[in-house]
């Protein structure tokens, strides 16, 4: 009897065991994937209100000598992208261990953002620090914090016999693209900008915007009645469809508006004009054979800022899907930038952004499950309406000068760095 009742304790204690372990097995993932979290609102968040001490003098950095100078420079911008946007593209179209563009950049750094009334920054700002070296206001471009012009990189290199082009996702007139061509003390003030865009020193511009040429009265949004784009034939030969990307039609002389769309390109609003938008890599391609021919022409070298607009905007509306989509576009045409520079070996790439939009976070389906290929990704701004955040960018070199853009550099450095790397002995006056 004893023996019997010794037995019966033994296997329900290994029963038990066995038994804990398999629910153990089956029941993680219910048990995990159902912890009792409340979702996330804006006003969930842990937030720690801080006063930030005062600014002392910005320090320029030290830059190292480029002996083996750069005679054409790409600057790409993923408006709005950090880490945890590159992070999240890379998962996504790679897994974990592939690589996309950027990862093939021998040399990278971080870029601080703040402008010079705020920690957050806008495009404005950022954008105008890129263009000029120079910190300035939120809102303002191509001006400093008084108001008093800047001298953008595109006015500078064409003293020196460079020629510039300008290539956005966006409608042209956009933050971005107009800090390297404008100087107005409000971004929103899209008729003086795109009257200053053809008044610049700007060789081609391509991208969307329309709309911001033509006035109201004839379906565009101007408020000064004026028809810009008939007084631009004058000045540039219009482009309207990605087919008229091709230079053996193109005088290398004459200044280039390529408007592909009445807003941005890839409008939702605006599906049936999709098939005659180009691709980033389709207007940085056509932007680098115009540079070639300028160059064949009389011209030194070149300057092209390539913008991926529609990151930032992904990140305001909480979209990962189309994040992905415009980080795809964006790391197609980096791919191209860096396969020339390559084959080149006289091309500066500058891979970077103006800020991070929407604190993007890559984290597990629940709280501390830190197994398996699913995970999940939350913007922590705003939910349906992300904001900028004060968070570092990341910065990509490749060529000569490449060296100065690593470890921690204000954003008006870049500006600095892509200088140095030019041969910028002798004004020899525009090309154009």
């Amino acid at each position: 009897m004893r023996n019997s009742i010794l037995i019966a304790l033994i296997s329900l204690s290994a029963g038990g065991l066995i038994g804990a372990k398999v629910m153990e097995f089956f029941g993680r993932d219910y048990i995990m994937a159902n912890l009792p979290v409340p979702s996330g609102t804006l006003d969930d968040k842990d937030v720690f209100l801080k006063s930030i001490p005062g600014e002392i003098e910005l320090a320029e950095k030290d830059l190292f000598k480029v002996n083996n100078k750069a005679k054409n420079v790409i600057m790409l911008i993923g408006d709005g992208m950090s880490l945890s946007q590159i992070t999240s593209y890379r998962l996504l179209k790679e897994g974990p261990n592939g690589r996309v563009a950027v990862d093939e950049f021998p040399v990278s750094g971080i870029v601080l953002t703040h402008s010079a009334d705020a920690i957050i920054t806008d495009s404005a700002s950022s954008a105008t620090a890129y263009s000029t070296g120079s910190k300035t206001k939120n809102s303002y471009l191509g001006l400093d914090k008084d108001r008093r012009v800047l001298e953008n990189i595109t006015e500078k290199l064409d003293a020196y016999g460079f020629v510039s082009a300008l290539v956005s996702t966006s409608e042209i007139t956009h933050a971005t693209p107009a800090a390297f061509s404008a100087h107005v003390d409000s971004r929103w003030n899209t008729d003086e900008i795109s009257s200053q865009m053809l008044d610049s020193k700007v060789a081609t511009i391509l991208g969307g915007g329309r709309n911001f040429f033509l006035p109201a009265e004839q379906g565009g949004k101007r408020k000064d009645k004026k028809n810009l784009l008939e007084e631009a034939k004058k000045s540039h030969k219009i482009l309207t469809h990605k087919n008229q990307l091709d230079i053996s039609n193109i005088n290398p002389s004459e200044k280039i508006l390529g408007l592909f769309a009445n807003e941005h390109l890839r409008d939702e609003e605006d599906p049936d004009n999709h098939a005659s938008e180009p691709t980033l890599t389709e207007m940085l391609k056509f932007s680098l054979e115009r540079a070639e021919a300028a160059v064949e022409n009389r011209c030194r070298g070149s300057f092209i800022m390539v913008e991926g607009s529609q990151v930032d905007w992904a990140g305001h509306a909480n979209n990962i899907d189309y994040l992905e989509r415009e980080l795809g576009e964006l790391d197609e045409a980096t791919r191209y930038a860096l396969e020339y520079a390559k084959k080149n070996q006289n091309t500066l790439v500058v891979v970077t952004a103006d800020h991070e939009t929407g604190g993007l976070l890559i984290e597990p389906i629940a709280l501390s499950y830190y197994t398996g290929n699913n995970i999940k990704f939350s913007f922590n701004t705003a939910i349906g309406r992300g904001s900028h955040t004060g968070v570092p960018v990341p910065v990509y070199a490749y060529g000569p000068g490449s060296m100065n853009f690593s470890g921690t550099l204000d954003n008006t450095d870049v500006y600095h760095a892509i200088l140095n790397a030019l041969d910028l002995t002798e004004q020899t006056g525009s090309c154009l």
